[in-house]
């Protein structure tokens, strides 16, 4: 079974601290969501008739039969609504609550509500059935909407889409570009990176990570980490060799969904945001993250990442002022599923509880490393 990785990121990218503060309050935070919008979770059971032309999610790719809002009586409230979940992410958390249901029944089968005997998770809900809301105006009263909801039996929760942000994290200067990048002059030991500005880089030995480079690898290109920010520069001379590409894409047509996941020639990962297939950075946080993560070590430019071979997968989930919302960091979290990610980074946090966000990474969970802030 993974586990989830608590990483404070206080390594330098250059001579370029990430540094840590937090700022908010936990009641700020709950009420700090998107007006106008909620996410419901309707009970597995009921058919809202959403199917899909493929796999994937894309949103052009999903039907709705079901009058959802007319199902729930909000007709007159609500504008839009729209399935959250790939079709794939839905049937693996069918499967694991079955799973964990049929071993609770397993554990104690004349209890008429078995509790958990072995370590694990509680998979209480799976991602059918969740949908965003969208209503007839930014100024209705989302808390009244979410307590009216609640009363309704064919629902299981209903949840503001609360606003997360990376802005707990400041950049103290500039990324580094061509500009600054000198050869380096001298030859080091061997597993000692060439990179010119590795001597600034002093949380990498405070963390041990070159311990790690000699006893083990610096990375062999197998894992894919996927950087929930707000975007990555995949330009950038220290990082481009290592962005993650998808191959069918890249190889495919031009304007044509070749690996029919919903995203249109999404060649270096999406971008959530502007719903593109350019997920570059407007902030600078995701580019640093993607940095300490995994800029090309031994080039000799620039600096070392933590893996010196890695794939980078750019997924843009939050705005240039560092904001992002629930509905779009549990989107970019599917895609990174979907793609094969072997390691998901959350640089981003906040004190507002979301059970749809805590849903998606249960599904993830066991298969896939989960990296978040610690403090977040």
């Amino acid at each position: 079974m993974k586990h989830v990785i608590f990483l404070t990121l206080l390594i330098f990218l250059g001579a370029v601290e990430v540094a840590y503060s937090q700022t908010r309050s936990p009641q700020s935070d709950r009420m700090n969501f998107v007006p106008g919008e909620v996410i419901i979770k309707l009970r597995d059971d009921v058919d809202a008739g959403v199917t899909y032309k493929s796999a994937a999610k894309g949103i052009s790719q999903t039907t709705i039969a079901q009058d959802v809002a007319g199902l729930l009586g909000v007709s007159a409230t609500v504008t839009s609504y729209e399935a959250l979940f790939s079709q794939e992410a839905v049937d693996k958390s069918i499967a694991l609550v079955r799973e964990f249901k049929n071993k609770m029944q397993a554990n104690n089968p004349t209890a008429k509500s078995a509790t958990p005997i072995q370590q694990g998770p509680e998979y209480k809900y799976s991602l059918k059935n969740i949908f965003k809301l969208k209503l007839q105006s930014g100024t209705e009263n989302v808390f009244e909407l979410i307590e009216k909801l609640k009363e309704n039996k064919l629902v299981d929760y209903v949840e503001p889409n609360y606003i997360f942000s990376v802005n707990d994290f400041t950049v103290d200067s500039e990324i580094i570009y061509d500009r600054d990048l000198k050869p380096a002059e001298d030859v080091l030991a061997p597993l000692t990176p060439n990179d010119p500005l590795y001597s600034e880089q002093l949380n990498i030995t405070q963390a041990n990570i070159d311990d790690v480079w000699g006893e083990y690898t610096t990375g062999d290109g197998t894992q894919i980490v996927a950087i929930l920010d707000t975007g990555v520069d995949y330009t950038h001379p220290d990082l481009e060799t290592n962005i993650w590409i998808n191959e069918a894409e890249l190889n495919g047509v031009a304007g044509y969904d070749d690996d029919g996941n919903g995203y249109v020639d999404d060649i270096r990962g999406w971008d959530f945001i502007n719903n593109d297939n350019a997920p570059l950075d407007d902030n600078m946080h995701g580019t640093h993250v993607a940095g300490i993560v995994g800029a090309v070590g031994g080039n000799g430019i620039g600096v070392a990442g933590a893996a010196w071979n890695v794939k980078l997968m750019p997924v843009k989930v939050f705005q240039s002022n560092g904001n992002g919302t629930i509905s779009d960091i549990v989107n970019g979290i599917d895609y990174a599923i979907s793609k094969g990610s072997t390691i998901i980074n959350m640089s981003f946090g906040s004190y507002a509880f979301s059970t749809t966000l805590f849903t998606i990474l249960q599904t993830a969970y066991g298969t896939i490393f989960l990296v978040a802030s610690s403090g977040n």
